[in-house]
């Protein structure tokens, strides 16, 4: 059954729920957050010499942090609140996941961002906006429609093949709309949908929660083995990475971290959810993150986790290695 937001989510690209969720609820996740992005800074910046060469983790000015299992944001379940869930279903052709629970910050002197997608394939954000958010420091630009191969085409989950120049000539024929938003809203958008950040021009940080849900098998996944195998070598290129100040090292890496989590379907993996977490969520949230490894045996049973799938990954991991090891000489 499809829902409104659904039906405009398809339509358009995005969705935008006005004054859905509740201020108090967020008001709680930001007093939460802060705490745990000061110590991501700090930790961040630790593992280099000097501080005057990097000014944040994912571009200039710019956050990306995976959210802590433990966390109040992760038990609120917001993530199924209000007809989120049932619009996820009408979307999703089939199954999906919560993969990516995690937050997107623009900090003061961010600049714009080039225009771009997320990805050809469909999959779908949810951001949730812990201060008011306005051109003044850093909402989103998006171009509607842009998610679809035209404005005259019907919506599919299929992936496209949009190139830079693709993107590059369809957004200079339309005109951006700045998605301002406030406490208690959520948006919702098709990560295909042409968009940038914008600049933020005050003096605090615009943090967003994030997560993105991807279409998904219905209970089959690689080992936690072959996962976590993946994750050490993502942390070795990132040890190399960062210190080097490159950019297409540093690219690199992140794109394999996001491909090995991707193939995992959670990045709850090495975040183990606690007992007392997932006893405070519901059947649908626990359904998003049912890829997630839990303190509780039980709920880790739902998945199967078998040979061909961890092969398939395996295949990935060593064929970059050998593209990682080519762009550091």
């Amino acid at each position: 059954m499809e829902t409104l937001a659904g039906i405009k989510l398809k339509e358009n690209g995005y969705y935008h729920g006005i004054g859905k969720l509740s201020p108090i609820l967020i008001d709680k996740f930001k007093t939460e957050f802060d705490l745990f992005f000061e110590d991501k800074r700090k930790r961040f910046f630790s593992r280099f010499e000097s501080n005057t060469n990097y000014s944040a983790n994912h571009d200039i000015n710019r956050w990306n942090m995976l959210l802590p299992s433990d966390s109040e944001m992760l038990k609120s379940g917001f993530f199924v609140q209000d007809d989120l869930f049932p619009t996820l279903q009408s979307v999703f052709d089939d199954h999906f996941a919560l993969v990516f629970f995690s937050s997107d910050i623009s900090s003061p002197g961010s600049a714009f961002q080039t225009i771009h997608q997320d990805g050809n394939d469909f999959a779908v954000a949810l951001n949730v906006p812990l201060v008011d958010s306005d051109e003044q420091n850093g909402a989103t630009h998006i171009y509607p429609k842009t998610h679809r191969l035209s404005d005259d085409s019907p919506f599919t989950n299929e992936s496209n093949t949009f190139s830079n120049e693709d993107i590059t000539k369809r957004s200079e024929q339309l005109k951006p709309v700045s998605l301002n938003v406030k406490i208690g809203d959520y948006t919702l958008r098709d990560l295909r949908l042409i968009h940038r950040g914008t600049p933020n021009k005050t003096a605090e940080h615009r943090p967003y929660l994030s997560s993105i849900f991807l279409p998904s098998s219905e209970n089959v996944a690689p080992t936690f083995e072959s996962i976590n195998y993946g994750l050490s070598i993502f942390k070795q290129f990132k040890d190399i990475a960062f210190p080097t100040g490159k950019s297409n090292l540093i690219d690199y890496a992140n794109t394999f971290g996001r491909l090995v989590l991707g193939f995992s379907n959670s990045d709850r993996v090495n975040r183990p959810i606690p007992k007392q977490v997932s006893d405070q969520l519901n059947e649908d949230a626990l359904y998003c993150l049912r890829f997630a490894f839990f303190e509780d045996e039980k709920l880790n049973k739902r998945i199967i986790r078998n040979d061909k799938s961890s092969e398939e990954l395996l295949h990935e991991i060593e064929q970059a290695k050998v593209e990682f090891d080519q762009l550091t000489k």
